[in-house]
């Protein structure tokens, strides 16, 4: 984890400029008091115990008696592969009402139209490969040296502004009052841990500005350091106001497992539960000749780490969940598709979709489960 870490900082360092940008200075009380409640900083005990509490009242309260949990990882381009499991599952007729979906990164792209349900199902494939992902990629050029990130932020902007609609975020607030949960993970640069938003918590504000957080929290959690600029969060309470730095989940942990606190065997499971994770890359190394070439070295590298840092996360997640007899399948891009996080075009990520609506309809997205056997598939 620490090399992992060292490397992002690197890359933020090489590829993001030497600028720094001014910001409003605050203390880690004052994060703190204005941290509002769908905020979990699940370094901090008090939050974890709060999580716990949340997680434990989904259980008591949902119909079923199986508690069944999806994560969605990261990947960047690669989340039209899972969009499409999601769809093709979907049309299939018998993809779950998720009580707990999570997301980071692409997969917290994904997310808010699986937890919001079949009503958004064509929105979802819309939003990944229709091309609205197509300029997704515009070099700041000479800019690079001295603001943060390779790319220009609009684009991503635009594209979440575009996908997560007004209709999109009530139907999430709906869906958080029938006692679901809807979870999106980012890093915060400032503290350097892990941030858990609570987004069908947050959707119960129609404020223009918690609308606005709603999208910048997806914007921070895509956000890979060095490619894209980190995102200021602005949140406040009881006149309280920080603007946190954010940047993508995945800088931390490829996906989310929700029950973090509840596998650590600090804590009882309350009930019986399925856990789902569906990555948006694959674990296996595959050989390629690498290009010498500035990106090329940045996609190659960062995703060597993330098949390092994803086979650790699902190896200890298959531990607990044996340990406490949870229910686990995970599932991957096949090997032989072809992956690249940062090809986002039109032909590549419908490619990808195409592919992952076929297994999701024919029931086999879940049976090539990395260091973990499979308990069943969809």
């Amino acid at each position: 984890m620490k090399k992992i870490g060292v490397l992002y900082a690197l890359f933020a360092l090489v590829l993001g400029g030497c600028q720094t940008l001014p910001r409003v200075p605050y203390g880690i009380e004052m994060l703190r008091a204005a941290s509002p409640s769908y905020r979990y900083d699940v370094s901090e005990p008090v939050a974890r115990a709060r999580f716990s509490g949340e997680i434990s009242s989904v259980q008591r309260n949902q119909a079923s008696a199986e508690l069944q949990l999806l994560a969605l990882s990261g990947g960047g381009a690669n989340g039209a592969y899972g969009a499409g499991v999601m769809f093709g599952w979907s049309q299939r007729g018998d993809r779950p009402e998720f009580s707990v979906v999570t997301g980071v990164s692409a997969g917290a792209l994904i997310a808010p139209f699986v937890f919001a349900g079949r009503p958004f199902d064509t929105s979802l494939r819309a939003a990944f490969t229709d091309g609205r992902s197509n300029n997704l990629l515009r070099s700041r050029g000479l800019g690079a040296l001295f603001l943060p990130g390779v790319f220009k932020p609009e684009p991503l902007r635009k594209l979440i502004a575009s996908s997560i609609t007004p209709g999109l975020v009530a139907a999430v607030a709906t869906e958080h009052r029938k006692g679901r949960r809807l979870f999106v993970a980012t890093t915060s640069l400032d503290t350097q841990t892990q941030v858990v938003w609570d987004m069908g918590a947050l959707a119960q504000h129609s404020d223009r500005a918690s609308r606005l957080l709603f999208q910048d929290i997806l914007v921070a959690s895509s956000s890979v350091p060095g490619v894209f600029p980190p995102v200021l969060l602005t949140f406040e309470r009881d006149g309280h106001t920080v603007s946190e730095l954010h940047a993508d989940g995945g800088t931390v942990a490829n996906f989310f497992v929700a029950p973090q606190a509840l596998l650590d065997g600090s804590a009882s499971i309350p009930g019986a539960m399925h856990i789902f994770i569906l990555l948006n890359s694959r674990t296996s190394p595959r050989f390629v000749v690498v290009p010498v070439g500035g990106l090329k070295i940045v996609a190659r590298s960062f995703d060597t780490m993330l098949k390092s840092l994803t086979l650790s996360e699902i190896a200890n997640v298959k531990l607990a969940a044996g340990d406490k007899g949870i229910k686990l399948d995970v599932g991957e891009i096949p090997d032989e598709l072809d992956e690249n996080f940062l090809d986002f075009s039109q032909a590549h990520m419908n490619a990808l979709f195409l592919a992952g609506e076929q297994r999701g309809i024919a029931g086999t997205a879940f049976l090539a489960a990395p260091a973990a056997s499979v308990a069943a598939s969809p």
